[in-house]
């Protein structure tokens, strides 16, 4: 049977699968309800030093696409110390603290985290990309998700932490602004334990252009641009997992836009040796991440995967530069049984080599005008097209 257990960064968890910080583990009912469904661990709504201002859920929400959260409020430091509590007592999960401390004052980080690992927490992690914060930076403060955007103000902020506490402490570096990789280099060199890496943006929410261009929040027709999570981002994270996982610096824990086993294997084998989910889990329940870690030890069975770490990084070999990429000669094929004749494929204005025979009622590839770029296996709604070679 597959050993779906990790250690990650000295966290020990009985499988890859973390409930991500957010509405999802902001009480005890719903981190007891991650439990009952298979979670390994959870991570707790983030927590401030000090509440900037009050926000309320005010979501923009495209189903396929995913949400852009305004504002959600924050736990207090009470109320997450509670949690804390309370999920070590009536759960078995791995809990894991969301922080921000004081940006004028290094000190707070390392005496918060200190709390929280008093109260009982398996581990920190340091929330580096809130757009809602200041920076550490010795030289002047830097606004916003700009502090993980400074590797200087990212290596204090850790080695104050690490030496406050003996729990192992968690990177959740920001991907807006660029430099991900530098302050990845930074936290490293800190002695971080684990590098959480997720695609994360500011986006815009929809507009109701038949009412002035008003925004598309529940009951706020005006506000802020928010952080946006969902299915967008798994691509782009898997290209941040893989760049960071190809410097070899610390372990990744990886998140993004996951929502079936495959994209979590996926993420594995471009080095995430765990997984952070959250959108998924609201759009589906706590429910999917029983069919996630199913799916996966089946998985692991079918291909004799005895471990995690047996298919952990397997991708990155294939990671190339585009002076680099393998080109076979290939062309397309459509399946006579599987195509309905509806003719999407043939109308690709890009694409010369298929055509619709009225007789059969049926699109057909002809291979010497193929050039054998893919969209229209991307686009085909049966799944009547593969690849092959010619």
């Amino acid at each position: 049977m597959a050993n779906l257990s990790i250690n990650i960064g000295g966290l020990e968890l009985k499988n890859p699968i973390v409930v991500a910080s957010g509405p999802l583990t902001s009480r005890i009912d719903r981190l007891k309800a991650a439990e009952d469904h298979g979670a390994a661990a959870v991570c707790l709504k983030h927590t401030l030093r000090k509440q900037q201002f009050i926000a309320k859920p005010r979501w923009y929400v495209e189903r396929n696409i995913g949400i852009v959260v305004s504002g959600d409020p924050r736990l207090e430091i009470e109320e997450a110390v509670e949690l804390v509590h309370k999920g070590k007592q009536s759960t078995d999960l791995k809990i894991i603290v969301n922080m921000s401390a004081l940006p004028t004052d290094i000190n707070t980080w390392g005496e918060l985290a200190r709390e929280f690992e008093n109260a009982g927490a398996d581990a920190i992690e340091l929330n580096l990309n809130c757009p809602n914060l200041h920076s550490a930076q010795a030289s002047g403060p830097t606004l916003g998700a700009n502090l993980g955007q400074d590797p200087e103000s990212v290596a204090k902020v850790i080695a104050n932490v690490k030496n406050s506490i003996n729990i192992p402490v968690i990177a959740k570096l920001p991907t807006e602004g660029g430099r991900i990789l530098q302050v990845a280099k930074a936290a490293a060199e800190a002695d971080v334990n684990i590098l959480n890496i997720h695609a994360g943006f500011r986006a815009a929410p929809g507009l109701d252009i038949y009412n002035g261009g008003a925004f598309k929040y529940p009951g706020s027709s005006a506000g802020n641009f928010g952080g946006m999570s969902g299915p967008w981002s798994r691509l782009i994270s898997n290209r941040f997992i893989a760049d960071i996982a190809k410097m070899d610096l610390k372990p990744v824990m990886g998140g993004g836009g996951m929502s079936t086993w495959e994209h979590v294997v996926e993420s594995i084998m471009y080095g995430a040796l765990s997984v952070q989910i959250c959108t998924a889990i609201m759009f589906e329940g706590f429910s999917l991440i029983e069919k996630i870690l199913k799916g996966l030890s089946t998985y692991m069975e079918k291909m004799n995967y005895a471990s995690i770490e047996d298919f952990h990084k397997l991708a990155l070999k294939n990671v190339l530069g585009p002076h680099q990429m393998q080109y076979t000669e290939i062309a397309a094929f459509i399946d006579f049984e599987k195509c309905t004749g509806c003719r999407k494929c043939e109308k690709l204005p890009t694409c010369d080599a298929i055509a619709y025979i009225p007789d059969s009622k049926k699109c057909q590839v002809d291979p010497k005008c193929c050039v054998g770029c893919g969209l229209c296996v991307g686009i085909c709604p049966f799944k009547a097209i593969s690849i092959i070679e010619k």
